[in-house]
Protein backbone atom coordinates (compact mmCIF):
# COMPACT_ATOMS: atom_id res chain seq x y z
CA UNK A 1 0.00 0.00 0.00
CA UNK A 2 1.34 3.49 -0.93
CA UNK A 3 1.29 6.02 2.05
CA UNK A 4 -0.47 9.26 1.73
CA UNK A 5 1.97 12.10 1.55
CA UNK A 6 1.82 15.22 4.23
CA UNK A 7 1.58 17.84 1.88
CA UNK A 8 1.62 21.49 2.77
CA UNK A 9 0.78 24.48 0.52
CA UNK A 10 1.82 28.04 1.89
CA UNK A 11 0.49 30.79 -0.09
CA UNK A 12 0.43 34.70 1.26
CA UNK A 13 -0.96 34.57 4.53
CA UNK A 14 -2.81 31.15 3.65
CA UNK A 15 -1.77 27.65 4.11
CA UNK A 16 -3.48 24.38 2.97
CA UNK A 17 -2.80 20.94 4.30
CA UNK A 18 -3.62 17.52 3.10
CA UNK A 19 -2.79 14.15 5.02
CA UNK A 20 -5.33 11.45 3.51
CA UNK A 21 -7.94 13.32 5.93
CA UNK A 22 -9.48 16.49 5.58
CA UNK A 23 -8.36 19.03 3.60
CA UNK A 24 -7.30 22.24 6.06
CA UNK A 25 -7.30 25.77 4.71
CA UNK A 26 -5.29 28.20 7.40
CA UNK A 27 -5.94 32.13 6.87
CA UNK A 28 -5.13 34.36 9.22
CA UNK A 29 -8.63 34.64 10.93
CA UNK A 30 -9.88 31.02 10.55
CA UNK A 31 -9.24 27.57 9.53
CA UNK A 32 -11.54 25.77 7.67
CA UNK A 33 -11.89 21.80 7.53
CA UNK A 34 -12.94 20.47 4.25
CA UNK A 35 -14.00 16.96 4.16
CA UNK A 36 -12.97 14.82 1.08
CA UNK A 37 -16.70 14.17 0.42
CA UNK A 38 -17.37 17.67 0.29
CA UNK A 39 -14.85 18.32 -3.05
CA UNK A 40 -16.08 18.43 -5.96
CA UNK A 41 -12.84 18.43 -7.71
CA UNK A 42 -8.98 20.00 -7.12
CA UNK A 43 -7.81 22.67 -10.24
CA UNK A 44 -4.13 23.25 -10.05
CA UNK A 45 -3.17 26.56 -12.29
CA UNK A 46 0.49 27.57 -12.63
CA UNK A 47 0.95 28.69 -8.76
CA UNK A 48 -3.19 28.70 -8.07
CA UNK A 49 -5.09 25.92 -6.74
CA UNK A 50 -8.77 26.02 -6.30
CA UNK A 51 -10.77 23.41 -4.40
CA UNK A 52 -14.54 23.43 -5.77
CA UNK A 53 -17.07 22.27 -3.61
CA UNK A 54 -20.28 20.01 -4.46
CA UNK A 55 -23.55 21.94 -4.71
CA UNK A 56 -26.80 21.07 -5.25
CA UNK A 57 -29.07 22.31 -7.19
CA UNK A 58 -28.38 25.85 -8.89
CA UNK A 59 -26.69 26.88 -6.34
CA UNK A 60 -23.20 28.53 -7.26
CA UNK A 61 -20.14 25.98 -5.55
CA UNK A 62 -17.89 27.50 -2.83
CA UNK A 63 -14.52 27.79 -4.54
CA UNK A 64 -11.28 28.23 -1.64
CA UNK A 65 -8.42 29.52 -3.84
CA UNK A 66 -4.89 29.97 -2.50
CA UNK A 67 -2.65 31.69 -5.11
CA UNK A 68 1.08 32.45 -5.20
CA UNK A 69 2.00 29.01 -4.32
CA UNK A 70 5.08 26.16 -5.66
CA UNK A 71 3.68 25.35 -8.89
CA UNK A 72 5.05 21.96 -8.76
CA UNK A 73 3.42 21.51 -5.32
CA UNK A 74 0.27 22.73 -6.66
CA UNK A 75 0.53 20.08 -8.68
CA UNK A 76 0.99 17.58 -6.35
CA UNK A 77 -1.53 18.78 -4.22
CA UNK A 78 -4.17 18.57 -6.25
CA UNK A 79 -3.13 14.87 -7.55
CA UNK A 80 -3.11 13.46 -3.76
CA UNK A 81 -6.36 15.20 -3.10
CA UNK A 82 -8.24 13.97 -6.58
CA UNK A 83 -6.86 10.56 -5.76
CA UNK A 84 -8.36 10.09 -2.09
CA UNK A 85 -11.83 11.60 -3.07
CA UNK A 86 -14.47 9.06 -2.77
CA UNK A 87 -16.50 7.90 -5.42
CA UNK A 88 -19.87 9.37 -3.90
CA UNK A 89 -19.47 12.56 -2.79
CA UNK A 90 -21.85 14.85 -0.86
CA UNK A 91 -24.35 16.41 -2.90
CA UNK A 92 -23.77 19.89 -0.96
CA UNK A 93 -20.47 20.19 0.22
CA UNK A 94 -20.54 23.81 1.72
CA UNK A 95 -22.98 22.11 4.62
CA UNK A 96 -20.12 20.01 5.54
CA UNK A 97 -17.34 22.32 6.24
CA UNK A 98 -16.65 23.42 9.86
CA UNK A 99 -14.61 26.99 10.43
CA UNK A 100 -12.75 27.26 13.41
CA UNK A 101 -11.99 31.12 14.16
CA UNK A 102 -8.75 32.24 15.28
CA UNK A 103 -6.87 34.77 17.36
CA UNK A 104 -5.55 37.32 14.62
CA UNK A 105 -1.99 38.79 15.49
CA UNK A 106 -2.21 42.61 15.52
CA UNK A 107 -1.05 44.05 12.80
CA UNK A 108 1.94 45.96 13.04
CA UNK A 109 2.02 49.08 13.51
CA UNK A 110 4.29 50.38 11.00
CA UNK A 111 4.27 54.22 11.48
CA UNK A 112 4.47 53.93 15.44
CA UNK A 113 7.76 52.11 14.43
CA UNK A 114 9.60 54.94 12.43
CA UNK A 115 8.36 57.24 15.16
CA UNK A 116 10.16 55.39 17.93
CA UNK A 117 13.42 54.71 14.46
CA UNK A 118 13.26 58.50 14.29
CA UNK A 119 13.52 59.28 18.14
CA UNK A 120 16.26 57.09 18.61
CA UNK A 121 18.25 58.00 15.39
CA UNK A 122 17.97 61.49 15.69
CA UNK A 123 19.63 61.99 19.31
CA UNK A 124 21.94 59.68 18.41
CA UNK A 125 23.53 61.12 14.95
CA UNK A 126 23.53 64.56 17.18
CA UNK A 127 25.71 63.02 19.73
CA UNK A 128 28.09 61.90 17.06
CA UNK A 129 28.16 65.46 14.81
CA UNK A 130 29.15 66.52 18.53
CA UNK A 131 31.58 64.03 19.40
CA UNK A 132 33.22 64.80 15.90
CA UNK A 133 33.41 68.56 16.53
CA UNK A 134 34.45 68.41 19.96
CA UNK A 135 36.31 65.84 21.35
CA UNK A 136 40.02 65.84 20.91
CA UNK A 137 40.09 62.86 18.85
CA UNK A 138 38.29 62.22 15.38
CA UNK A 139 37.84 58.45 15.85
CA UNK A 140 35.84 58.84 19.04
CA UNK A 141 33.23 59.37 16.72
CA UNK A 142 33.36 55.99 15.33
CA UNK A 143 33.97 54.40 18.63
CA UNK A 144 30.46 56.08 19.40
CA UNK A 145 28.54 54.19 16.84
CA UNK A 146 30.96 51.20 18.19
CA UNK A 147 29.56 51.60 21.77
CA UNK A 148 25.88 52.00 20.37
CA UNK A 149 25.58 49.03 18.49
CA UNK A 150 26.99 47.02 20.84
CA UNK A 151 24.84 48.40 23.57
CA UNK A 152 21.52 47.67 21.43
CA UNK A 153 23.04 44.13 20.43
CA UNK A 154 23.40 43.69 24.73
CA UNK A 155 19.81 44.45 25.23
CA UNK A 156 18.24 42.76 22.62
CA UNK A 157 19.75 39.79 23.74
CA UNK A 158 18.29 40.60 27.17
CA UNK A 159 14.98 41.44 26.28
CA UNK A 160 14.93 38.18 24.16
CA UNK A 161 16.58 35.80 26.95
CA UNK A 162 15.23 37.29 29.91
CA UNK A 163 11.82 36.72 28.03
CA UNK A 164 11.88 33.35 27.58
CA UNK A 165 13.24 32.93 31.11
CA UNK A 166 10.36 34.38 32.20
CA UNK A 167 7.92 32.42 30.33
CA UNK A 168 9.91 29.66 31.42
CA UNK A 169 9.30 29.99 34.91
CA UNK A 170 5.44 31.21 35.07
CA UNK A 171 3.72 29.42 32.33
CA UNK A 172 4.21 25.99 33.31
CA UNK A 173 3.32 27.24 36.98
CA UNK A 174 0.32 29.43 36.23
CA UNK A 175 -0.46 28.91 32.55
CA UNK A 176 -2.24 25.76 30.81
CA UNK A 177 -0.03 22.56 29.42
CA UNK A 178 -1.17 20.70 26.63
CA UNK A 179 -0.15 18.39 24.39
CA UNK A 180 1.08 19.15 21.00
CA UNK A 181 0.80 16.52 18.20
CA UNK A 182 3.12 16.68 15.16
CA UNK A 183 1.70 17.51 11.86
CA UNK A 184 4.59 18.17 9.58
CA UNK A 185 8.01 19.83 8.46
CA UNK A 186 8.87 23.33 7.22
CA UNK A 187 12.06 24.82 6.65
CA UNK A 188 13.74 22.11 8.78
CA UNK A 189 11.45 22.37 11.74
CA UNK A 190 8.86 20.30 13.40
CA UNK A 191 5.57 22.04 13.32
CA UNK A 192 2.96 20.50 16.26
CA UNK A 193 -0.39 21.37 16.80
CA UNK A 194 -1.82 22.00 20.25
CA UNK A 195 -5.44 22.81 20.98
CA UNK A 196 -6.59 25.79 23.68
CA UNK A 197 -9.35 25.53 26.21
CA UNK A 198 -11.10 27.24 23.58
CA UNK A 199 -11.34 24.81 20.65
CA UNK A 200 -8.91 26.84 19.00
CA UNK A 201 -5.73 25.06 17.24
CA UNK A 202 -2.23 26.24 16.95
CA UNK A 203 0.97 25.17 15.56
CA UNK A 204 4.17 25.51 17.35
CA UNK A 205 7.74 25.07 15.51
CA UNK A 206 10.93 23.80 17.00
CA UNK A 207 13.72 22.05 16.12
CA UNK A 208 13.48 18.66 17.32
CA UNK A 209 11.09 16.61 19.21
CA UNK A 210 9.15 13.04 19.73
CA UNK A 211 5.60 13.07 17.95
CA UNK A 212 3.75 14.70 20.79
CA UNK A 213 5.81 17.04 23.18
CA UNK A 214 4.44 19.19 26.39
CA UNK A 215 3.23 23.00 26.05
CA UNK A 216 2.38 25.48 28.26
CA UNK A 217 0.63 28.57 26.98
CA UNK A 218 -0.39 31.61 28.40
CA UNK A 219 -4.51 31.12 29.06
CA UNK A 220 -5.47 35.39 28.72
CA UNK A 221 -2.94 34.54 24.79
CA UNK A 222 -2.99 31.31 23.90
CA UNK A 223 -0.27 31.80 20.89
CA UNK A 224 1.93 33.04 24.09
CA UNK A 225 3.77 29.39 24.43
CA UNK A 226 6.39 27.45 25.41
CA UNK A 227 8.17 24.01 25.61
CA UNK A 228 9.30 23.60 28.98
CA UNK A 229 13.38 23.42 29.32
CA UNK A 230 15.31 21.24 31.46
CA UNK A 231 16.94 23.28 34.85
CA UNK A 232 20.24 23.58 32.40
CA UNK A 233 18.26 24.90 30.03
CA UNK A 234 16.46 27.52 32.18
CA UNK A 235 19.46 28.71 33.90
CA UNK A 236 21.66 28.96 31.06
CA UNK A 237 18.74 31.22 29.81
CA UNK A 238 18.91 33.68 33.07
CA UNK A 239 22.64 33.64 32.09
CA UNK A 240 22.18 34.98 28.99
CA UNK A 241 20.17 37.71 29.46
CA UNK A 242 22.27 38.86 32.70
CA UNK A 243 24.91 38.93 30.20
CA UNK A 244 23.25 40.74 27.57
CA UNK A 245 22.39 42.98 30.40
CA UNK A 246 26.02 43.57 31.41
CA UNK A 247 26.95 44.10 27.81
CA UNK A 248 24.40 46.84 27.29
CA UNK A 249 25.12 48.53 30.89
CA UNK A 250 29.27 48.95 30.00
CA UNK A 251 28.82 50.16 26.39
CA UNK A 252 26.14 52.65 27.57
CA UNK A 253 28.58 53.53 30.07
CA UNK A 254 31.02 53.71 27.35
CA UNK A 255 28.49 56.57 25.64
CA UNK A 256 28.20 58.94 28.10
CA UNK A 257 32.02 58.94 29.21
CA UNK A 258 32.58 60.20 25.32
CA UNK A 259 29.46 62.51 25.35
CA UNK A 260 31.30 64.00 28.67
CA UNK A 261 34.45 64.22 26.76
CA UNK A 262 32.89 66.27 24.41
CA UNK A 263 30.63 68.43 25.75
CA UNK A 264 33.64 69.60 28.07
CA UNK A 265 35.66 69.48 25.15
CA UNK A 266 38.43 67.24 25.70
Amino acid sequence: MTATPSLVLRGGESVLRFAGGPVTLHRTDKEHHIPLAAISFVHAEGRSVAIVLTASGTNEPTIYRVTDVSEAGALAFADAVTAALPAAPAPDGAALVTTSPLRAAPEPARARRWTVAAAVGVPLVALDVLIALRAPRGEYALVFWLAVLFAGVGGLLARSAGREAYRQWYLPRHGITVVGRFTHHTNHRKVYRYTDVDGVEHDYATSSGPDEIELAHDPRDPTRVIRPDTPYGRVMGVVATLVGAAMAAGCLTAVVALVTVAVRGG
